[in-house]
């Protein structure tokens, strides 16, 4: 069920994002953003009230301090990959954002002291960001820039955001290990988003008056940030960070199709890596869902009277910060 939520995240975002594709200045998609954050941020926090739901997980200052990187991370995140399709079609910067998201979970999992994906999860990462590499060239015609300067900073942005998206999935399954309510964390992680956004469009001079109209612009932050958002919530909270970031790899290609249909060239060469692309990742993910002996599970395998218990990835990262979220009772804490 998670895995089927991030799926259905990944369309909704890819079709928005194919559509808001050339039609976005940065004017815009300050714009776009500030509207489809601080959207997000009170629908939720009227749902959680009105469900009654229980904020006293807040009160708990590991809580707190993950809200606060949560907040720093999506800035990064949906900041950077908004301000990209200004500068670069949105196949290419879906491309580099998803590619580096499973390196960079590796890589954030060696600082936390985890080891690492180990030998085999670190080919899956790299395979997975050639493939989205050789996705993001084939898409780079035909952009709303063509501009050396504006390709190479929406480049970059893509990437930072890509950063911040590995980041975020790792946060997210630690809040699950804390049993903190989706509702409550999409209600709160996005409050430095849209304060930022709406800054630097003030600094910019204000909306330009091109682009998208106030009302297409409300149905795209609703319809690409406000439902997949929690459905990626909810689902990232109950997945490994691994797997949520390789079912995201498939974000770029589902995009590419979006801005066919919404107008572009169809490009047969993109077609066929976005079909390989959408098969590895497919298959990594079964591979990394698929449970595994942990260590002490081997040492118990001799022992013909214990029950051999099995862990999947990033499960080790998300009991150790469940442990820290414990009260003074042992009980976990429930929103």
């Amino acid at each position: 069920m998670p895995i089927a939520l991030i799926a259905l995240s990944v369309l909704l975002q890819a079709g928005t994002e194919g559509f808001l594709s050339g039609r976005l200045d940065p004017a815009g998609s300050l714009l776009f953003s500030c509207l489809a954050f601080l959207t997000t941020a009170v629908v939720f926090a009227l749902t959680s009230v009105l469900r009654g739901i229980h904020r006293g997980a807040l009160g708990n200052r590991e809580v707190r301090r993950l809200l606060y990187q949560m907040n720093l991370a999506s800035a990064l995140t949906f900041l950077g990959y908004f301000l990209a399709l200004a500068w670069v079609p949105a196949a290419l910067a879906a491309s580099l954002m998803a590619g580096v998201g499973p390196l960079a979970v590796a890589v954030l999992g060696m600082g936390r002291g985890s080891g690492g994906p180990g030998r085999a999860g670190w080919l899956r990462a790299g395979a997975l960001l050639a493939v989205s590499l050789a996705v993001a060239a084939c898409t780079r015609s035909g952009g709303p820039s063509a501009s050396a300067p504006a390709v190479l900073g929406g480049g970059v942005l893509a990437v930072l955001s890509g950063v911040g998206a590995a980041h975020l999935a790792t946060i997210s399954r630690r809040l699950g290990a804390l049993e903190v309510d989706p509702i409550v964390v999409t209600a709160h992680r996005f409050h430095l988003t849209y304060l930022l956004a709406g800054v630097l469009l003030v600094a910019h001079g204000g909306p330009t008056g091109h682009g998208l109209s106030l009302g297409t612009a409300a149905t795209a932050a609703v319809a690409g940030v406000v439902v997949p958002l929690y459905l990626l919530q909810i689902g990232a909270q109950r997945c490994p960070p691994a797997i949520t970031m390789v079912l995201l790899t498939t974000l770029p290609g589902l995009t590419y199709l979006a801005q066919v249909l919404f107008g572009d060239r169809f490009r047969a060469l993109s077609a066929v890596l976005i079909a390989a692309l959408v098969a590895l990742a497919a298959l990594f993910t079964r591979i990394e869902a698929r449970p595994r002996r942990s260590p002490a599970a081997t040492t118990a395998a001799t022992t013909p009277a214990t029950t051999p218990a099995t862990t999947t990835e990033g499960d080790r990262d998300a009991d150790r910060a469940g442990d820290r979220g414990r009260g003074a009772e042992g009980v976990r804490l429930r929103p």
